[in-house]
């Protein structure tokens, strides 16, 4: 991006079929404007009024350009609009680094229990050698280090909230006895109460025990599953090859005929590598052969990813990704449609997780003026919120930041230079690319996405200009969504307001 003249707009137009908006980045409001106001604030505040003129004549009488250069002038004066102002940007303050601070206000916390896993998923990084993330390994946490790290996680909740506590792999369901261990212990704990305990798991390996200690102890499950066995079959495979969708399935039946209620408690995760078929998998989940088969009438939870493919010698070939990609457009006008028609509760869950969260968020944004500082790097703190622990007790951001970042230790705590540390190299990977971005306050690039472009031969951490130029896209594509939505009768869209932003 080329730096900003001193008067230029900070904000970016947009255009959905015959409209054009403006969003506003002082403001954090969106606004439908003219066509040729539209043309105008890109090049306000980049030349004179006179070459303004001479370069827009072609298509708009000089009348109408400088109408919307007034219209500029004005709204800066009376609505704090259309300015040029751009933030100091600056790393979190550097109290937030001192003990007391970033070792704090927890809410969740994720206990790696183990390094092994019964599957080998074809587009799995554990197994890609990709260098910034662990190898597929056959260590698992101690019941010392899971016990040590919850009372450490417990000590530190952030008061008034409800405590989240998950089991993570590998593949969690290898180590049931630390599980049932740590959960028995939580409930002790005066605020591990109500917290709420998750496994993540692949499913293979909910045996009867298992589906005991769920019922028993109302715990949640977040269980991978990725379509019909057609394709959860292609990838998600044991370590001799085998599909493993009959399997998971059958687990689920069984869990749900020992106790349906089960289901509130249920998640699911699909992963999508091409080649797929995006509309098959929505059909799947849309008629969840489980949930259809014991009478329940809720659709399922679905969280849709795709796969991490970078740095792998994936087979696909480029066909299989523009299919792929075009399947997701067509979802997307799928999604549209049935928002404008009032169908948007018959839609497959896939169908809507695909789009809908993003544009919730959009929506409930904050209103207030840009402040003066902005710290980049959406609600990710070092040390608050979240906290990640390896087996053998290394404290980290969160799990997805691979083998390359970490905060301190259980037998440290989480230390204070190493955060701070986190925090510096962070800022110093996007505080040329922040400044004059648009998508400043909607970004959300955080240590997990730097963590994937980790030099280990020179311990650079950059953000690379390919992922900032793909937020931009991604949010002007939800930027067009919402707008859309807005224009709709009230009731079609009342859903945004109803909706609650976690």
């Amino acid at each position: 991006m080329s730096p900003p003249r001193p008067n230029q707009v900070f904000g970016h137009v947009f255009q959905t079929k015959d409209l054009h908006f403006y969003y506003d980045v002082n403001t954090n409001q969106i606004l439908e404007i003219d066509p040729e106001l539209a043309a105008v604030i890109p090049l306000f505040g980049t030349m004179s009024q006179e070459d303004l003129v001479q370069s827009l004549k072609e298509t708009w009488p000089e009348p109408k350009i400088l109408e919307a250069c007034a219209i500029i002038e004005t709204a800066r004066k009376e609505e704090g609009l259309f300015l040029a102002f751009r933030p100091l940007l600056a790393p979190p303050d550097p109290k937030l680094a001192r003990p007391g601070e970033c070792d704090s206000n927890f809410q969740h916390l994720v206990l790696t229990v183990t390094e092994r896993c019964n599957l080998r998923c074809r587009y799995c990084v554990h197994g890609a050698d990709l260098g910034w993330v662990r190898g597929h390994e056959d260590e698992s946490m101690s019941p010392e280090t899971a016990l040590e790290s919850l009372k450490y996680f417990l000590d530190r909740v952030e008061p008034g909230k409800k405590p989240m506590i998950s089991f993570y792999g590998g593949e969690a369901l290898l180590e049931l006895d630390l599980i049932e261990i740590v959960i028995e212990e939580g409930r002790e704990h005066p605020r591990g109460k109500d917290a709420m305990f998750i496994i993540d798991t692949n499913g293979v390996l909910l045996t009867d025990r298992a589906i005991d200690l769920v019922i028993r102890k109302k715990v949640f499950l977040q269980i991978s599953i990725d379509g019909p066995a057609m394709w959860h079959d292609q990838n998600r495979v044991d370590a001799h090859g085998n599909g493993t969708f009959d399997k998971v399935l059958a687990n689920l039946d069984k869990l749900l005929g020992r106790d349906p209620t089960t289901y509130k408690r249920l998640s699911f995760v699909a992963t999508m590598a091409p080649p797929t078929d995006l509309f098959e998998l929505a059909d799947f989940f849309a008629d969840f052969p489980p949930f259809v088969k014991h009478g329940i009438p809720s659709p399922p939870s679905v969280r849709v990813n795709s796969a991490n493919l970078k740095g792998q010698d994936w087979s696909a070939s480029k066909e299989d990704f523009l299919a792929l990609g075009k399947q997701v457009e067509q979802a997307r006008k799928q999604y549209l449609e049935a928002v404008t028609n009032g169908t948007r509760d018959k839609l497959s869950p896939v169908i809507r997780e695909l789009f809908e969260p993003e544009i919730i968020k959009l929506h409930h944004r904050s209103r207030g003026t840009l402040a003066h500082k902005f710290t980049p790097g959406g609600n990710c703190r070092p040390g608050q919120r979240k906290l990640h622990v390896t087996v053998d007790g290394r404290f980290q951001p969160c799990e997805r930041t691979g083998c390359v970042m970490e905060l301190g230790s259980l037998q440290a705590g989480i230390e204070s230079p190493q955060v701070l540390d986190l925090q510096d190299q962070f800022h110093d990977a996007v505080k040329d690319k922040c400044t004059d971005c648009w998508a400043l306050r909607l970004c959300g690039v955080c240590f997990a996405v730097q963590a994937e472009h980790v030099k280990s031969e020179s311990g650079e951490r950059p953000v690379p200009e390919a992922v900032c130029r793909s937020v931009r896209r991604d949010r002007e594509v939800t930027l067009k969504m919402l707008v859309e939505i807005l224009k709709l009768p009230e009731d079609r869209r009342r859903f945004l307001e109803e909706s609650v932003v976690v």
